[in-house]
């Protein structure tokens, strides 16, 4: 089944595709058209101007715009339409401001976003409608230094270390954060107020709200995996804004970015290629194809989750603000088990990875809902020893792996540069080790 995807921008703009078959899904997607139900609540240009001086160059406004109508897409668009209950194929319609330019980045595009999402992805692009009253800048009280360093910051471990490495070298760092539905915006809000007490006003909160409205309660994608590929292009718009560095850090360790199926049932759903090597240089080609000059950093690809936090410029302030951070993939979960909501729930790969992690380095920790190193009892509910069975298993193999075998299993979430896919298959080995000797003591 087709999906097509028509995202209109602004209240001048009507447009339909003219599409004939009737086995075809179709789906409306809207900005600045007002609310409805096919709106996407956002706030990106009111942000940007708010924090910054002047706006991003209309490729990256195009570019924020596009990774919108993907997101909704991706988000509203259930997978179980499909053939083989996974891959959609989908075409998404979408105006820009130099349509030659973005018709001769199409291929980069679409192979960015099959990529990332397990999809396949077709652009139409027409000419935006200029809005009557274009968004403007407003000029700040106190501009933002040209050295302004900006950095994704999710609320999580690594772009909190991110966060604190950038801001020991003296810069003012724009911290650009993104959030929906959810308790997302709270841990940010909680992690940049501890920040802020330690570094003050060179900590720059850039913070984007983009959720595209469900029609209907259960319906929807719940996988999101394009939701990278917006949180880069916001990050590249606030980058772009502000044309100090032309560059954006984007801090996450690289056990995580090769996110390795722990076993063969985990392809599809669980490999996710948010931060992927090759998800990055295909996002980077994309970006050369669109004139857009802005450097993508990865400070932690060659580390695990505790080397990156051992190895941070300012120990004392991570060991503070750390159990503030969130990195359980369903932090939610524990209202129904009766248990306060915002928590890590103890027992999903985020949880097993970053337990480890603060272990290697030393570090305290937040509060878990189960403690895998105590809890075995508590593991025969349904769900809840899934993921450290997979741990189990993947530990088991890799002692028994040869070399070949260990850079085979790296490849098999995504292409690797030659010159580097032995280093990667490195840091994937020293994670696993990491989280061998967490599960090693348990009683």
């Amino acid at each position: 089944m087709t999906w097509h995807v028509t995202l209109r921008i602004g209240q001048g703009d009507t447009y339909s595709p003219d599409v004939q078959a009737n086995d075809v899904g179709r789906l409306l997607v809207t900005l600045e058209q007002g609310e409805s139900s096919q709106a996407i609540r956002q706030n990106a240009l009111v942000e940007i101007g708010k924090v910054i001086d002047r706006l991003p160059g209309e490729p990256s406004l195009d570019l924020l715009s596009v990774a919108m109508g993907v997101f909704a897409a991706d988000l509203r668009i259930p997978r179980k339409h499909a053939h083989d209950r996974w891959r959609r194929h989908i075409v998404l319609h979408t105006p820009v401001r130099d349509v030659a330019t973005w018709e001769a980045a199409a291929s980069a595009l679409a192979e960015t976003l099959d990529f990332l999402t397990g999809d396949t992805w077709e652009l139409c692009f027409r000419k935006l409608i200029p809005a009557a009253t274009e968004a403007k800048a407003r000029p700040r009280a106190t501009p933002l230094p040209t050295e302004t360093e900006v950095a994704l910051f999710s609320g999580g471990l690594d772009s909190l270390v991110g966060a604190i490495d950038l801001l020991e070298t003296g810069a003012t760092v724009a911290l650009v954060g993104h959030h929906g539905a959810g308790i997302t915006n709270s841990v940010q809000q909680n992690v940049l107020t501890a920040v802020k007490e330690h570094y003050g006003e060179r900590a720059v909160p850039i913070m984007f709200h983009a959720q595209p409205r469900k029609t209907h309660k259960e319906e929807g994608e719940q996988t999101m995996r394009s939701r990278s590929f917006l949180f880069l292009a916001m990050g590249v718009a606030a980058a772009d804004a502000l044309n100090a560095t032309r560059r954006l850090t984007v801090s996450e360790n690289g056990f995580i970015s090769l996110n390795v199926p722990l076993t063969p049932s985990r392809m599809g759903t669980l490999s996710t290629r948010t931060t992927h090597p090759h998800f990055v240089d295909l996002f980077r080609r994309l970006l050369g194809a669109l004139s857009i000059d802005i450097a993508i950093a990865l400070p932690g690809l060659f580390l695990t989750k505790g080397e990156l936090l051992a190895n941070t410029k300012n120990s004392a302030v991570l060991r503070s603000i750390a159990p503030l951070s969130m990195s359980c993939s369903h932090p939610e979960h524990g209202r129904f088990a009766g248990k306060k909501p915002g928590n890590h729930c103890g027992y999903c790969v985020p949880c097993i990875v970053r337990r480890a992690s603060m272990v290697a380095a030393g570090l305290p920790d937040a509060e878990y809902d189960l403690d895998l190193l105590t809890a075995s009892g508590a593991l025969t509910e349904k769900g809840t020893r899934s993921d450290l069975r997979a741990f189990e298993i993947a530990l088991a193999r890799h002692r028994e792996s040869s070399a070949r075998t260990k850079l085979a299993a790296v490849l098999g979430n995504g292409p690797l540069g030659p010159d580097e896919a032995g280093a990667h298959a490195d840091v994937y080995a020293r994670g696993l080790d990491e989280i061998r000797r967490f599960l090693d003591t348990r009683v």
